[in-house]
């Protein structure tokens, strides 16, 4: 039985065979009630790569996009530690990957598994600890940034600002004001910039509110110091989840969706700038065959709700930095995965760009023609042909691999540690 090997290329198959990768799911083989299972199906995890988890509410993204996470840590060792994962956890439910799942030990017995939590590293900013304390929520480290970390577009779309609006106009002049000077500031510090600049009262008291709300996000230092190392988050063989579930409605904002995606946004940008410039040091180490400086391991990002943070209409402070993972990743070496329900709302570009998609079922015709679009001139039928013959089995996908050319019919393996991502039930037990 042969294993079918999505994301890499027949030069990297001959090279390495499945080295590097990891078990995801197995190939379907016939349709509907008369499909069984056959060949694993492996997940290239060394390459960069643009991935697309979509499917309707549940039918196993969050399921699935925890399931890839696991594989990340089940590399041998001497893969493991050139990579770092940051998963953004927009909903609560990835601290459970530290339990094993002991209700599916039959399952997994099925797929030669054994239930069994994983080291993940739970993130929460560094504001919000008292709220994890009070209501008993475990977690490892926290996240700040430094005010300074921000640039203007990043504070204008996390308060709504046109930068042409006056409030927008004076923002504008408040952190040219604050970064004329080499040194860190506080928000505290652009309030009493804000007050010294020549604006009508309404739009100076307007813009000191906006900083007095962002002082209660709990993502930024309260003093004049760094913003936590990437280095803290981004850690060689292990998976960091950073939890940004639990922001409260923030200034024109649904839902803190603005703050969660400008935590997006920074950790994106420092992430790629770090990469690249590991990168030259990684070459540099190659021709010259001695060590010459710390690098950031290449790094996988898996985000959930994706579509909230890369929209494909309006724009987020997630926007352009993920845009540029999208477009010149490949070559510093960061990975994607965009989870979402939605694939007709995320941003056209970054689906047209996936070299690899899942997606579990889906039944809207928008999110179906949003599929079509790029996987048509692979296919001999329509994609809503594909999802009808699936069995209707929760874990059930296509996956879509751009290397190959070629879709295939799976289901999802069981996952090893515990998914907290179900929809709850009032039947506690049965008679």
């Amino acid at each position: 039985m042969f294993d079918i090997i999505i994301g890499r290329d027949e030069e990297d198959k001959k090279k390495f065979k499945d080295t590097g990768c990891g078990v995801i799911a197995k190939h379907f083989v016939g349709s509907k009630g008369e499909a069984h299972l056959t060949n694993p199906v492996k997940l290239d995890l060394t390459r960069p790569h643009i991935v697309g988890l979509f499917g309707k509410r549940g039918q196993g993204k969050s399921f699935s996009m925890g399931t890839i996470a696991e594989e990340l840590m089940l590399l041998p060792d001497s893969i493991r530690f050139n990579l770092g994962t940051i998963m953004i956890d927009t909903m609560g439910i990835f601290w459970s990957m530290k339990k094993p799942n002991e209700k599916d030990v039959h399952l997994l017995s099925q797929w030669d598994m054994y239930p069994r939590g994983f080291d993940v590293n739970i993130c929460i900013p560094e504001g919000q600890q008292e709220i994890y304390h009070k209501e008993g929520i475990e977690f490892d480290t926290t996240f700040a940034f430094a005010p300074k970390d921000l640039d203007l577009g990043s504070w204008a779309l996390s308060f709504n600002i046109d930068l042409d609006s006056e409030m927008g106009i004076v923002l504008t002049k408040v952190i040219r004001e604050a970064n004329e000077f080499d040194m860190l500031y506080t928000l505290d510090d652009l309030i009493e910039i804000t007050k010294e600049q020549k604006a009508t009262g309404f739009v100076k008291e307007a813009l000191i509110n906006r900083f007095l709300v962002a002082k209660d996000w709990g993502i930024f230092k309260e003093g004049k110091e760094s913003g936590t190392s990437i280095y803290d988050l981004v850690i060689p063989g292990r998976v960091s989840i950073v939890d940004i579930s639990r922001f409260k409605l923030a200034v024109s904002s649904e839902g803190g969706w603005s703050v969660k995606a400008l935590v997006v946004a920074l950790l994106a940008r420092i992430i790629l700038q770090e990469r690249i410039r590991s990168r030259r040091l990684e070459e540099l180490e190659e021709m010259e065959g001695k060590f010459v400086g710390k690098k950031l391991p290449i790094t996988w990002m898996l985000i959930d709700e994706a579509h909230q943070f890369l929209p494909r209409v309006g724009m987020t402070p997630a926007s352009l930095p993920l845009l540029q993972w999208v477009k010149i990743g490949r070559e510093p070496g960061v990975s994607l995965l965009l989870a979402t329900q939605m694939p007709n709302k995320l941003h056209e570009e970054a689906v047209s760009q996936c070299d690899v998609l899942i997606s579990h079922r889906l039944t809207s015709k928008k999110d179906i023609d949003a599929l079509s679009d790029i996987m048509q001139t692979y296919l001999r039928f329509g994609i809503a042909d594909y999802f009808e013959n699936l069995p209707r089995l929760k874990g059930a996908a296509i996956i879509l691999d751009d290397n190959s050319e070629h879709l295939y019919a799976m289901r999802m393996r069981p996952r090893m540690s515990w998914h907290a991502g179900g929809s709850p039930i009032a039947i506690k037990k049965t008679e």
